[in-house]
C-alpha cells in the first residue's frame, strides 16, 4: 500500500484554488440561474400529455407558430407559461 503525505501548505493552496473555481462558476452561471427560476420548462412528452395531442400534432403547432419551442441537444422544450396560455385559448386545436 502506498502512503502519500501532503504538506499543509499544498492542501491550503488546493482549497484556495477550488474556492476560486467555484466562485467563477457561480459568477458565470448567475444570469442563467435567474432565467431558470423564473420559467419552468416542459419537454415534448409533458406537453403532449397536458394538451392531449400526439407528438406529430405538437410538431405541427411548432411549425405553424402556435407554440414556440427551444431546442437543446436535439430535444425540444416549451415554456410552461406558453403551454398554459395555449390551453386557455378557445381555438379548436385538434381536428
Amino acid at each position: 500500500m502506498e502512503l502519500t503525505v501532503l504538506d499543509i501548505q499544498i492542501v491550503d493552496a488546493l482549497c484556495r484554488e477550488i474556492r476560486e473555481v467555484s466562485g467563477l462558476v457561480r459568477e458565470i452561471t448567475a444570469p442563467h440561474r435567474a432565467l431558470q427560476q423564473t420559467s419552468k420548462w416542459l419537454d415534448q412528452q409533458e406537453v403532449c400529455q397536458l394538451l392531449g395531442v400526439s407528438k406529430r400534432t405538437l410538431q405541427t403547432y411548432r411549425a405553424k407558430g402556435i407554440l414556440r419551442a427551444t431546442q437543446i441537444n436535439r430535444k425540444n422544450f416549451f415554456k410552461s407559461v406558453d403551454v398554459e396560455r395555449l390551453m386557455q385559448t378557445q381555438l379548436p386545436l385538434k381536428k
